[in-house]
């Protein structure tokens, strides 16, 4: 009897290097991931999020296109007192300058790595602001934006953004499963994991009928909640319908690791578009 294989493997993936001539030697895989983490690499520790990466090669050139999602975190009409400002701690920066310089020193690494005598990069950015979301499903997650809610609740706004653009078909999957690992890493406590996890299935319930996709579906196991002999836990959501079993059917998946107080969590995402 033959061995059952992944419904994901023989299924036509992504494929990051899109150009009239490849690389010559064997190693173009390793060459494209590695400026795949590169340029995922200069968004971390920012509010950007980065979406889909394409590399075209002709002749001695590369030419690569990266669409990255900018998500706001306070509203424009956000009052901060003095006070505030006096004492407020110091944080790392999150604007554009910072990607654009960090983009700007990858450019040269790409070139030495690649061995090309020009490299072009073109940055489409898309933002996204908690407007963008419908009234009706912000007047459900109204409890979560309110004003003694922000430190409690600071995933909030972006994750009704990005998940309303993953449900739109705007975002893909790489894009929401580093929302969901930044955050489950910086929950050391349990209760924080279950509100987190519970604000997920209340956002997905609320834009529920404004959903584009045909399904997605989550699965986060490991150790990220406190237990008695180190045991691991298993969280599943899923909403519509999602045909693994159809090769047929285009379906962008995510397998992302993470570390919590407690031990090591994978996470699993699946969008059917």
């Amino acid at each position: 009897m033959a061995q059952k294989a992944h419904p994901t493997i023989l299924r036509p993936t992504y494929n990051l290097n899109k150009g009239s001539t490849y690389w010559d030697e064997a190693k173009f895989y390793h060459i494209t991931s590695i400026i795949y983490k590169l340029l995922e690499s200069c968004c971390l520790g920012t509010t950007h999020y980065l979406n889909n990466v394409n590399i075209n090669r002709h002749l001695g050139f590369v030419i690569i296109e990266i669409n990255l999602i900018h998500l706001h975190f306070k509203s424009k009409g956000h009052f901060v007192s003095r006070r505030y400002k006096e004492n407020k701690r110091t944080v790392k920066k999150q604007s554009w300058t910072v990607i654009a310089c960090r983009l700007h020193a990858a450019v040269k690494l790409i070139q030495k790595l690649s061995g090309a005598k020009k490299v072009s990069l073109k940055v489409n950015r898309l933002k996204s602001y908690t407007r963008s979301v419908p009234k009706s499903a912000r007047r459900q997650l109204a409890y979560f934006n309110k004003g003694f809610n922000r430190t409690r609740y600071d995933y909030a706004r972006p994750g009704m953004q990005l998940i309303y653009l993953v449900l739109k078909k705007k975002a893909s999957a790489s894009s929401f499963s580093r929302f969901l690992t930044q955050n489950i890493c910086s929950r050391q406590r349990r209760k924080r994991h279950y509100q987190f996890l519970a604000f997920i299935k209340q956002v997905f319930k609320a834009l529920e009928p404004f959903r584009k996709i045909t399904g997605l579906k989550i699965q986060i196991k490991g150790r990220f909640t406190h237990k008695a002999k180190g045991r691991s836990r298993s969280w599943k959501h899923q909403i519509g319908s999602m045909p693994l079993s159809q090769l047929d059917k285009k379906i962008q998946t995510e397998y992302t690791q993470t570390q919590t107080a407690y031990g090591s969590v994978g996470i699993k995402v699946w969008v059917c578009s």
